[in-house]
């Protein structure tokens, strides 16, 4: 029997209306990445995985789609800024998502897109205010989880230039503590999963970096 969606409209008297909103939105969200530079770990592609799996808790949970689709479009368009700028990407994405709302004349959207836009990195301490800001800090973070995110992990050090120590203390500081965070229980459910993959990773990197024969060899003979 298939689970009946409990996705709904808040902003948007028809789907037809908002089909045509989020269209012109994506396509707008699109020009900003392909115009500035986005590294690879959060770039639209990210953008699209993340609004999947908010669809995904959404139709689950139950939320209202129209707000949630537009906080996850914009939510990481300010990282292009942030590298540039060191300013939090968040409140830029935030700010570019209440000017575009202004000109589509949805200001009744703008509080709830911009708090779900400023408290979605797990590393603030600013926390949603509405269901939606709780599923889209939980659909971004799953993207750091599993074989996505073990993807984004070693081109984010690639491209850093992290070695394999640091990526590894990184997968045990932040990302295999994850699940504990998430706001839902299918959120939870899904991060623990996922981080089996990460975790069987890590414990490789650790045979790779902590039994090296040569670094035994080289610290008995600089005994």
């Amino acid at each position: 029997m298939m689970r009946k969606s409990k996705m709904q409209l808040s902003f948007f008297d028809s789907n037809r209306e908002f089909q045509k909103f989020i269209t012109v939105t994506y396509h707008y969200v699109e020009k900003i990445f392909t115009t500035n530079k986005h590294s690879q770990t959060h770039s639209l592609e990210h953008t699209i995985r993340v609004a999947n799996t908010c669809i995904d808790i959404a139709k689950r949970l139950g939320a209202s789609i129209d707000t949630l689709l537009t906080a996850a479009l914009f939510h990481d368009v300010g990282r292009a800024e942030e590298e540039k700028t060191g300013k939090d990407h968040a409140d830029i994405s935030a700010g570019l998502a209440k000017e575009y709302l202004k000109k589509q004349d949805k200001y009744d959207m703008i509080p709830e897109v911009c708090n779900a836009i400023k408290s979605h990195r797990f590393s603030t301490k600013i926390q949603p205010k509405f269901k939606e800001g709780k599923i889209l800090k939980d659909a971004d973070a799953l993207d750091a989880l599993g074989i996505t995110g073990l993807y984004r992990v070693i081109s984010y050090s690639a491209e850093k230039n992290v070695d394999m120590r640091k990526t590894n203390l990184h997968f045990h500081e932040k990302l295999l503590t994850l699940p504990s965070l998430m706001h839902f229980k299918y959120s939870k459910k899904l991060a623990k999963k996922k981080c089996k993959i990460l975790s069987t990773f890590s414990k490789g990197l650790e045979k790779t970096i902590y039994r090296s024969n040569f670094e035994k060899l080289l610290a008995r003979l600089e005994k």
